[in-house]
């Protein structure tokens, strides 16, 4: 069956699109072998040059690395997910991170620090969950995070507090919504990211000196009602791709 491409978009971004999800996703692991700009084409019935514009944004994602040999998935190479594509992986029911390892670091419920009490709009002093975690793509840490969530959720959801990844592979907000049918409002939901340095603490956590450039970001993806499900911070060290959809 020829799949069918929406006019809107350009055309090419929908051609990335389209793999960008299938590599995110786990459909096309690391060393996959893409069709053949010619290949691509023929099925999307599209013009060569549009093919090839599309293999050439993949490969600058960091997504694949084109040679004589074809096109190639390399995104364990030095790629990590973006909470958006978290979010919408999830949203999708597919796995969050089908190659990567998560090491738990801790798992516990705290007072809300000032500047996550602010995100959440809730009391400095009340009580979250706290979940740091690092990833690591082999032996190579790839993203440093921590998940606070509200501490009501623990009752339904008493997996939040155990030093060990959520099963299923869709994460805590996954496992979330399995439990309680609750999950953020997607387009309501916000990011932000900028460069900067890493701290003790993050350095220790992803194997880098104190102070080596890194990206820190943060996410927050409240309910409907304006209830933030998840707070997120995360750091990602120097020549990590990251793939936003």
């Amino acid at each position: 069956m020829t799949p069918h491409l929406q006019r809107p978009e350009p055309i090419y971004l929908q051609l990335v699109s389209h793999y960008r999800d299938a590599i995110t996703s786990g459909d096309l692991r690391e060393g996959a072998r893409l069709p053949t700009v010619r290949e691509i084409a023929d099925q999307w019935e599209v013009a060569y040059t549009t093919a090839a514009k599309a293999v050439r944004q993949l490969a600058s994602d960091g997504l694949v690395s084109t040679s004589k040999q074809g096109t190639i998935v390399c995104f364990l190479e030095g790629s990590t997910y973006s909470p958006a594509d978290r979010l919408r992986s999830v949203h999708r029911g597919r796995v969050i991170y089908p190659h990567g390892a998560s090491r738990i670091i801790s798992a516990e419920l705290i007072a809300a620090p000032q500047h996550v009490a602010d995100a959440m709009a809730i009391e400095t002093g009340d009580q979250v969950v706290r979940r740091e975690r690092v990833t690591a793509h082999g032996d190579v840490p790839v993203t440093w995070s921590v998940t606070w969530m509200p501490a009501g959720l623990v009752e339904q959801v008493p997996e939040l507090l155990e030093m060990a990844p959520i099963p299923g592979g869709k994460g805590t907000i996954g496992l979330v919504q399995d439990r309680t049918g609750r999950f953020p409002q997607i387009g309501i939901d916000s990011y932000r990211q900028c460069a900067s340095r890493a701290s003790a603490l993050i350095a220790e956590r992803l194997g880098i000196a104190e102070g080596d450039p890194i990206l820190r970001g943060e996410n927050t993806w409240p309910e409907q009602d304006g209830v933030v499900l998840e707070f997120g911070e995360f750091a990602i060290p120097e020549g990590q791709w990251v793939t936003v959809s």
